[in-house]
């Protein structure tokens, strides 16, 4: 799956789970190299909603979180009800944020 697959793959789940935020105030990025780059900030992550219809995944993507952690431990929450997720390491970025990179498999 390409970048921009992927990133459209995580920004269709996650405005399914959880409630997007105002325009503008983030995106998901496909940055070269093909990992989708999801800052929590992009959406509501403190209430999930169920997902009516299963969000298909053909296959694994990988992608950048970046938030406050307690933000980043309710989007995995969330994620976990659909996906296989892994977190696979985090690095500190300053002003009480963090990017997480996370490995999303379809539930097996």
């Amino acid at each position: 799956m390409d970048g921009s697959a992927a990133a459209s793959v995580v920004y269709e789940t996650l405005a399914a789970i959880f409630a997007p935020t105002l325009p503008g105030t983030g995106a998901i990025m496909s940055p070269p190299g093909g990992r989708a780059v999801v800052p929590t900030r992009s959406f509501d992550v403190r209430h999930s909603r169920s997902v009516s219809t299963p969000v298909p995944l053909p296959e694994a993507v990988r992608a950048l979180v970046f938030g406050r952690p307690r933000d980043i431990q309710r989007l995995i929450r969330g994620l976990r009800t659909y996906f296989d997720v892994t977190d696979e390491g985090h690095r500190d970025i300053g002003s009480g944020e963090e990017e997480r990179e996370l490995r999303i498999d379809p539930k097996g």
